[in-house]
């Protein structure tokens, strides 16, 4: 028995001290997977603001090799709307980091404080046990040793008391280092946090230096309407290319339209034929693989199967109409919804991103296939949100109202197309 005490006290000591600080440890390692986490999404995001600031470059050097030719207005629009967009990108970049940060930062500020009143409420009980063992306690360290029964026991006592006291102190070295640690993060942290409202800061100043230009562009048409021939040119060029643009987007749509419906016939024809398939009993008949796929995002559509994409009043109507910036007589091929920059433009229906790109005519814009006939085009954005080939629910905000591209002023450009053709949004905008 007295031969396997000193072990089996070692054994004790140790356990008792690892109990004590498994709380102090879990916590910090599940913290740690949150923190990693935040990290993670942290370097994600310095990979995206270094694909702008490529962007920017790229977009820098062509804007150097376009001074040279004869850009007209709107084309000069268009690198001032580029511009911005890839200002305003970098902007939420930063704010998205400097958020994540903040987060992080609150993260280490509660593990700091966790381990310091751990260490404190731990270093007081050691010392008030010490203290009751060789004060005022029944037990103390010298009633342990002259209970001792013999010699031996009396070594393996003095053992026991030395692990337990080694033990208590390895464990408050151990929260100390870690607060240590989590004070140093913490200070690290708050320093990458200033550098980064700084680069908030600057980012806010380069904004306002484009918006100025911004408010130029958006005059730029304006100006055109003091040589009466020089706008008649214009606006025969633009139109034009809107005409052309309206034109190839309907058949895209109608193509896509065409494709889905294809590949929805072999799958009820590839369907029909495993049914007939004898002694199968490996058939799915509620539907192939991945049939429910991105089906789900589209419940809660209106009555008249869209909604309005933006808050606001129809500023031009649909079909033909005097043109508000030449005068003249030409068709319209969609609606104008008069809304503030930057208010939020919505999916009118459920359906798949087919296009999200820039041109002179409308800007940045987004179009929309929905799957039964119809698509739906929103222009002059000041940026879009989604992507090519992305599933977006009706209602989900899909860009910001702007005036890029062949406009004079805020607004959303709103065309819907049905097997290829346009159509009247106004009937169908209940």
């Amino acid at each position: 028995m007295f031969k396997y005490r000193r072990q089996i006290v070692s054994v004790v000591a140790i356990l008792l001290a690892l109990l004590m600080v498994f709380g102090i440890v879990s916590a910090t390692l599940a913290a740690a997977a949150t923190s990693s986490e935040i990290k993670e999404k942290l370097e994600g995001l310095q990979d995206q603001a270094d694909e702008i600031a490529q962007k920017q470059k790229e977009l820098a050097a062509q804007i150097a090799s376009n001074e040279a030719e004869q850009l007209d207005l709107v084309q000069k629009k268009a690198q001032i709307d580029q511009s911005i967009a890839l200002t305003q990108e970098e902007i939420d970049n930063k704010n998205e980091q400097i958020q994540e940060y903040n987060l992080l930062i609150a993260e280490k500020q509660n593990e700091l404080d966790d381990a310091l009143a751990q260490e404190s409420e731990l270093n007081g009980r050691y010392r008030e046990r010490v203290r009751a063992m060789e004060e005022n306690g029944k037990v103390s360290y010298w009633s342990i040793l002259f209970k001792a029964s013999s010699f031996t026991d009396l070594l393996d006592r003095v053992d026991m008391i030395n692990e337990i006291a080694a033990a208590d102190n390895k464990m408050l070295q151990q929260l100390h280092d870690v607060a240590i640690q989590i004070e140093t993060a913490r200070e690290e942290l708050a320093a990458e946090k200033v550098e980064l409202e700084a680069a908030k800061e600057e980012l806010a100043a380069t904004e306002a230096s484009l918006e100025e230009q911004r408010a130029q562009s958006d005059g730029v048409l304006n100006q055109l309407l003091d040589d009466q021939s020089e706008l008649n040119a214009a606006a025969d060029k633009y139109e034009a290319m809107e005409a052309e643009l309206t034109d190839q987007i309907a058949k895209q749509e109608a193509a896509y339209q065409t494709a889905l419906s294809e590949e929805e016939a072999a799958r009820k024809a590839a369907e029909e034929a495993a049914k007939q398939q004898p002694n199968n009993n490996n058939n799915n008949p509620g539907g192939s693989p991945g049939s429910s796929g991105g089906s789900s995002g589209g419940s809660g559509t209106s009555s008249s199967g869209f909604i309005w994409p933006a808050y606001g009043a129809i500023t031009c109507a649909y079909g033909y109409r005097i043109h508000p910036i030449t005068g003249k007589y030409s068709f319209h091929s969609g609606i104008d919804i008069g809304a503030a920059a930057g208010s939020p433009i919505y999916a009118s229906k459920s359906g798949t991103v087919t296009t999200a790109t820039y041109t002179y005519v409308y800007g940045y814009y987004v179009t929309i296939n929905h799957g039964d006939g119809y698509s739906t085009l929103y222009g002059h954005m000041t940026n879009y949100i989604v992507s090519p080939g992305q599933y977006v629910t009706q209602g989900q905000v899909i860009g910001y109202v702007g005036s890029t591209g062949w406009s004079t002023g805020p607004h959303l450009h709103f065309t819907m197309y049905y097997n290829g053709s346009t159509v009247n949004p106004a009937n169908y905008l209940k």
